[in-house]
């Protein structure tokens, strides 16, 4: 019998949108359960003699797919699968030197995501039964990057599904050996390429701009897959304690500059050590004031906006680990 502690979340990558990918999978330590099913009612009501409410038989459900969010701290290992289809474009893993520390690069580009997952989230039921239920042609639509002090770093990508079945069996759990996530203690912040002393949290928020109802007169509900339909937004925000004006006069004066979140882990092998990095190559702060307290020091909150400099990417994450796959 099975309890709750036997919920598992795998992630396969798909071949073709919508086809299950249940054999080549990988399991994350999900923090929630989130996907739920869409769905439409189409209901028919005129004059009818005798009429006391919607007729059951002039009452349609229309599936409309599902939506839903993995969370999950970002671990040395095993989390390049999941960052494969969330910004657009993917190179590596590529070794270092001839070491065996090997580098992932995802970065933002004007398509977005154009791959797709099968996520599968095994339930148990109330008899100790799990209960498999899968998520076909699952689309990136946005994610959030956080740190907060005493906290592990912290992923949620946000997904369209599809499709919700339960027919699929369940798919053989699979984890990376000797993982260990990144966390506060590892992280440094720099402006500019200048590592700051005085932030106290980091976040990066990204919508990625997908249409995901796109659906025709075709004789099915069934939606195509998910594609870039307006401007991607990313944004962000540092928390710090007030220390000079140099953020603040940015802020005013509408300055841009760069931003790199790094966060480092135990060395693979000299030079190398596990690595996340989030690179901003140009962004710009859209506030605010420093705050007094009669009860703590004087903060600030600086909440910012990436922008595209012309050249390159917007946003890329450097992810350096053991793995010599995705």
């Amino acid at each position: 019998m099975s309890s709750i502690l036997d919920q598992v979340v795998t992630v396969g990558v798909e071949s073709t949108y919508g086809t299950p990918e249940t054999s080549t999978v990988r399991s994350f330590e999900a923090k929630a359960d989130t996907f739920t099913r869409d769905v439409e009612y189409i209901q028919s009501i005129g004059f009818r003699r005798d009429l006391q409410t919607i007729r059951s038989d002039r009452d349609d459900t229309i599936s409309l797919g599902a939506t839903g969010s993995i969370e999950c701290d970002i671990l040395n290992k095993g989390q390049g699968l999941l960052l494969q289809h969330v910004l657009g474009t993917t190179s590596g893993p590529t070794q270092n030197g001839s070491t065996t520390a090997y580098k992932s690069t995802f970065s933002s580009d004007d398509s977005g995501p154009t791959g797709s997952y099968t996520i599968q989230l095994s339930r148990v039921d109330n008899t100790g039964t799990l209960r498999p239920f899968t998520y076909e042609g699952c689309v990136a639509t946005g994610f959030n990057i956080s740190q907060d002090l005493g906290s592990n770093l912290s992923m949620t990508i946000d997904f369209d599904a599809e499709n919700e079945q339960t027919s699929t069996g369940e798919a053989t759990p699979s984890y990376p050996s000797s993982a260990d996530p990144f966390n506060y203690t590892g992280s440094t912040i720099s402006i500019d390429g200048s590592a700051t002393t005085n932030f106290t949290s980091f976040s990066l928020d990204g919508d990625l701009g997908m249409k995901t109802d796109r659906r025709f007169l075709a004789g099915s509900a069934t939606k195509s897959q998910p594609k870039r339909s307006s401007v991607p937004s990313y944004t962000g925000t540092i928390s710090a304690e007030f220390a000079s004006l140099t953020d603040y006069n940015k802020f005013i004066n509408g300055t841009t500059f760069s931003i790199s979140a790094a966060w480092n882990g135990a060395e693979i092998e000299s030079p190398w050590n596990y690595e996340f990095v989030v690179s901003i190559p140009v962004a710009k702060f859209t506030g605010s004031t420093p705050v007094a307290s009669l009860d703590n020091l004087t903060v600030i909150d600086l909440p910012f906006t990436v922008l595209d400099g012309g050249s390159g990417a917007a946003v890329s994450l450097f992810y350096t680990s053991t793995d010599t796959s995705l």
